[in-house]
């Protein structure tokens, strides 16, 4: 039996959109008032699966995680300015973008046959799921 299991956690990060090799006028047309630095405060939801222990009951212990994701993610981005990360460098920090970097930053930790799915909540209004770059 397979189960899917997510954590859910919080980060609050700042951004601009601007693509550098782009002149700041089609940044303007392109991004509009994204290329003014502002900030969000992110939901992350992690999304593991994998066969159910049946001794522990569990796809994985939650705990690992929410260490994993704390270590990797929160501390690395909460309160950080995306624009400044290596990770982004060459990419519009987007939420597109945050997702798979995500996913990359996890991948490794967690393992690809058991990261599911990664999604980055910006606001209540919009979210991106990212399932690896097979899906």
């Amino acid at each position: 039996m397979i189960a899917y299991s997510t954590r859910r956690f919080t980060f609050s990060a700042g951004h601009r959109y601007a693509v550098e090799a782009w002149s700041p006028e089609r940044n303007e047309r392109v991004f509009g008032r994204l290329m003014v630095p502002h900030g969000h405060n992110y939901t992350l939801d992690v999304t593991v699966r994998g066969p159910i222990d049946p001794e522990t009951g569990m796809v994985i212990d939650l705990s690992e995680v929410k260490a994993v994701v704390g270590e990797t993610i929160i501390e690395r981005f909460d309160h950080a300015d995306l624009n400044a990360d290596s990770a982004f460098r060459g990419r519009v920090p987007t939420t597109e973008n945050i997702a798979i970097v995500v996913w990359e930053l996890l991948v490794p930790k967690l393992g690809g046959e058991r990261l599911w799915q990664v999604r980055v909540w910006e606001d209540p209004t919009l979210y991106v799921d990212y399932r690896g770059p097979a899906s």
